[in-house]
């Protein structure tokens, strides 16, 4: 189980803590164990979603590369220029 580090505070209408009371009771967790997975569920999947996203757009954006037609040749080749001394 993670260690928690970080505190905030959340102040709640009565209507939303008795809502998420009975929640807590009927799931057998804590109030702050739902909060923390309702904060990783809608926030945090959907951030790094977005991130996931954002770096297939930009793989995809990238200019199309000839490609060798023989790999062993072109690999070679690479390996010899890689490693050659300037």
């Amino acid at each position: 189980m993670p260690k928690y580090q970080k505190k905030i505070q959340v102040l709640l209408t009565e209507e939303q803590f008795q809502g998420l009371a009975e929640i807590a009771a009927q799931q057998k967790k804590k109030l702050g164990a739902l909060v923390r997975e309702a904060i990783e569920e809608y926030h945090l999947k959907k951030a790094n979603q977005r991130r996931i996203s954002n770096a297939v757009d930009r793989l995809l954006s990238l200019p199309e590369l000839p490609v060798p037609e023989n790999y062993q040749e072109w690999e070679a080749e690479y390996q010899k220029k890689k490693y050659s001394c300037p």
